[in-house]
């Protein structure tokens, strides 16, 4: 049986994101609102019944995905 009070895990910080993230994160989700719009359009005029995230939920989502992609590089 491995001792684990000698090798925990390390705690890692979680900070606020930063003015630069904010300022790549707005005009992603300013380009993401009218995607989200148009994405929500193409499943209304399908009949998509599927469940669906509101317009703003899933462009903030899909936002917050790419900045996130951008700064992990």
């Amino acid at each position: 049986m491995s001792d684990m009070t000698s090798n925990t895990p390390l705690v890692r910080n979680r900070r606020e994101p930063g003015w630069e993230y904010w300022m790549y994160f707005a005009p992603i989700f300013a380009l993401s609102l009218p995607l989200a719009v148009m994405r929500a359009g193409v499943a209304a005029v399908t009949s998509d019944t599927g469940p669906r995230p509101g317009i703003v939920t899933d462009a903030w989502a899909r936002a917050r995905d790419v900045t996130t992609t951008i700064f992990s590089v």
